[in-house]
């Protein structure tokens, strides 16, 4: 079975309204997020997958500077979430099921300054219970609960 490595990471700030996470939108005219369900507005952090020999903090920060132009931002040591989940791919005209290993990681950014590459077509800083509202993936989800955990207990 095939399988994709990448890496992201989620990204926050501290507001006088509390914690925001940043969370990007990539519109298509269809994107196939398992087999036969398909959906138009994808959210997500920004992530991508690893170039050859890169490791996966450094894919996710070059992610972060290239999807949403965030480069001046604190990595937050001792975090780190992998999730897993499956992605369809067209193979020899056929629909294969990729596992895609996303390995996640927190930093804080002190700006709410956002450029986003052609990949995404709009961002939002959000609270916790609004992304966790508006991630697509549940995977996706559930590593944002551990980041929002894990800064709590460090508060």
């Amino acid at each position: 079975m095939p399988v994709e490595r990448s890496a992201g990471i989620i990204i926050f700030r501290n507001t006088p309204k509390g914690r925001k996470y940043l969370v990007l939108r990539a519109s298509r005219s269809k994107t196939e997020i398992a087999k036969g369900k398909f959906i138009k507005e994808f959210w997500d952090f920004p992530k991508g997958r690893l170039e050859p020999g890169e490791r996966g903090v450094d894919a996710a920060l070059r992610e972060s500077e290239e999807e949403a132009g965030v480069d001046d931002i604190k990595l937050i040591p001792k975090f780190k979430e992998t999730v897993r989940y499956f992605v369809w791919k067209n193979r020899d005209r056929n629909k294969k099921a990729t596992l895609k290993f996303v390995a996640l990681f927190l930093a804080e950014s002190k700006t709410d300054k956002v450029k986003l590459s052609w990949e995404h077509d709009k961002y939002e800083w959000l609270s916790f219970k609004e992304v966790e509202e508006r991630v697509t993936l549940k995977e996706m989800k559930k590593a944002l609960a551990a980041a929002d955990s894990f800064l709590k207990a460090h508060e």
